[in-house]
């Protein structure tokens, strides 16, 4: 079963996310975004039992967010499955970070020759 890794457990109702797995938080109640390392060390234990298919509410600092996102996507060779709220229930999107970089890259080596 995939598990769906909510960036912060909050008041917020996230029964819907599992719908695409269980649920997983990585961080609970206030956070303070001046203590990004920590956030990130925090973060990558968790993620360390996720696997490329599960997923990531993005919910709370835009930090956390960054950072979750970040460190997923290098955990999974370029791989971001992240569930958007949308009218009322989370909507799923996979993203190839490392296939976006490639098109890009060889936009500009086209556009240089």
């Amino acid at each position: 079963m995939s598990k769906v890794y909510v960036v912060n457990k909050s008041a917020h109702d996230f029964t819907d996310a599992e719908r695409y797995g269980k649920l997983v938080f990585l961080t609970e109640g206030r956070q303070y975004h001046h203590n990004a390392n920590n956030m990130a060390a925090r973060i990558a234990t968790v993620l360390m039992d996720s696997e490329p298919d599960d997923y990531i509410v993005l919910t709370s600092l835009n930090v956390l967010c960054a950072l979750t996102a970040a460190i997923f996507s290098l955990m999974h060779d370029g791989r971001l499955n992240i569930l958007l709220f949308k009218n009322g229930r989370y909507a799923a999107r996979e993203l190839r970070l490392d296939q976006a970089i490639d098109i890009e890259r060889k936009k500009a080596s086209e556009e240089d020759d």
